[in-house]
């Protein structure tokens, strides 16, 4: 038998309350309980009413979950040298790459995560390329005509989140004149930044910047943040790839939560065994970013959707189809 009730009983207060002022149980209500029943209301009641209360970004289980998150075709590609992506392994093999974007419903708002290969590619069979000597997207649908599938057209979109500057991510920015365009400030200071020394990367900043051109509406965030705040929607800073990158984490009443992963990681492989393209900014970030993916998808029991990793996407749900 616990052998704590009388100090609890005469514990010098006159009620039990909760951390916000409100009684749970005042000593007259209590003497008049059975003993042991008592002893152990006691205990229970005296934990809770010490213990802070969690908001929905702190607990595991916020109160929100988005409708839908359909998987928008936004191009592929094809590599002539792996090793890029794999450096010290794979020299001179090519690979394919998909170019994914997603759109997340949450009641009344409609998200773009991306926005891909240019519309303008659509057909091309020269493709189209941020590096061509590296590596050549081509488009077998528009963003449009997969928005109208499901009833929608560009202008419905509320939110466009980007995962980062690099042209195959926001080719089709300027689709969305009216949408509130939310980025990285550090991600937006580098584009608008004098140029890098690194001949690719000036030609990826350039590129950047005639894509993403001057949104009219355009909110610039620093580190995670939780967009609707009711642990929904909620971006992950994790840069490497570039100085503002970030993944993104929606939370599904029957997938779960699920993390889109921005270019974290090009490959399944590669996140497994942090390996960092050669193109990336900071390896060291590179890693800590990868790492700190990892650790949230064991908190929070999550899947991870790699962009780029077209082995996986082939195998994921594709708009008009869509998770819930």
């Amino acid at each position: 038998m616990l052998r704590t009730s009388n100090a609890i009983m005469n514990f010098p207060i006159v009620a039990l309350r909760r951390h916000n002022g409100s009684v749970l149980l005042d000593r007259r209500q209590m003497m008049k309980l059975p003993f042991a029943i008592a002893e152990i209301t006691c205990l229970m009641l005296f934990a809770t009413a010490l213990a802070p209360q969690l908001s929905a970004a702190e607990s595991k289980t916020p109160a929100a979950t988005i409708d839908r998150l359909y998987r928008v075709d936004c191009g592929h590609s094809l590599a002539n040298d792996e090793s890029v992506w794999t450096p010290g392994e794979n020299k001179g093999k090519s690979i394919e790459f998909s170019s994914t974007c997603y759109l997340i419903q949450h009641r009344g708002d409609y998200i773009m995560w991306d926005t891909g290969v240019p519309e303008t590619a659509i057909g091309d069979p020269e493709g189209w390329s941020t590096l061509p000597s590296l590596i050549v997207y081509h488009l077998d649908k528009t963003i449009s005509s997969q928005l109208a599938e499901i009833g929608l057209k560009p202008a419905d979109i509320d939110y466009v989140v980007v995962s980062h500057t690099h042209g195959d991510h926001i080719g089709n920015v300027g689709l969305f004149p009216d949408a509130t365009v939310v980025m990285q400030q550090p991600e937006y200071e580098w584009i608008n930044s004098p140029p890098p020394s690194d001949p690719n990367l000036n030609t990826l900043v350039q590129l950047a910047r005639k894509l993403l051109g001057h949104p009219h509406r355009l909110k610039l965030v620093t580190g995670d943040v939780d967009l609707f705040r009711d642990g929904s929607v909620r971006l992950l800073s994790t840069p490497g790839h570039t100085p503002g990158s970030q993944s993104l984490m929606v939370h599904l009443a029957k997938a779960g939560y699920v993390i889109l992963s921005g270019d974290v990681a090009h490959l399944e492989d590669n996140f497994e065994r942090d390996i960092v393209p050669a193109l990336n900014v900071d390896k060291a970030e590179s890693i800590s970013s990868m790492d700190r993916i990892k650790q949230i998808m064991s908190e929070y029991d999550a899947q991870l959707f790699i962009n780029h990793d077209k082995h996986q996407t082939d195998g994921l749900k594709l708009l008009p189809d869509f998770y819930d």
